[in-house]
């Protein structure tokens, strides 16, 4: 039997997470937002669009591993390094003024059963897609990041 959760870090550690605003939530869970996975490998950034990046609780953030290959592997390092990595919401449209927030997390965990996974592979099932795991991100940092107030932390 293969592992299904991958926990990263010391579990008895009390984190440095932030609570993501609900103005934050809601522009993460909005199907209609461009989000956004930034991770490092050495020196270069690796930077891909990540549809299935969504805010589980004020102090989670989940996303799907689908088709990564070099950002999974980038997080997978990230976590046992403990390096950052960064998540991006946009969105635009009718209906109220462009917002844009960027999350800073640290990888806390890769999940490959249970009910998250269970929900999320549901999900993307019914859209013709198959995940072979959850990524599970802490928030260390929220940033605005459209408008005057952009690079401001908010959290």
């Amino acid at each position: 039997m293969g592992l299904d959760y991958i926990c990263y870090g010391n579990k008895d550690e009390i984190g440095d997470f932030v609570p993501i605003p609900k103005e934050v939530q809601d522009v993460y869970n909005d199907p209609a937002a461009i989000k956004v996975l930034a991770t490092r490998s050495g020196d270069d950034l690796h930077v891909i669009p990540l549809g299935s990046l969504r805010v589980m609780d004020a102090n989670t953030i989940v996303c799907a591993s689908i088709h990564m290959r070099e950002a999974h592997e980038n997080l997978r390092v990230a976590a046992e390094t403990g390096a950052k990595i960064s998540t991006l919401a946009v969105k635009t449209g009718p209906g109220g003024p462009p917002q844009a927030y960027q999350v800073r997390c640290r990888v806390k965990a890769f999940v490959t059963s249970g009910p998250l996974f269970e929900v999320m592979n549901e999900n993307l099932k019914k859209r013709g897609m198959e995940m072979r795991g959850v990524w599970i991100l802490e928030p260390l940092e929220v940033l605005d990041q459209f408008g005057p107030n952009a690079g401001k932390k908010i959290a």
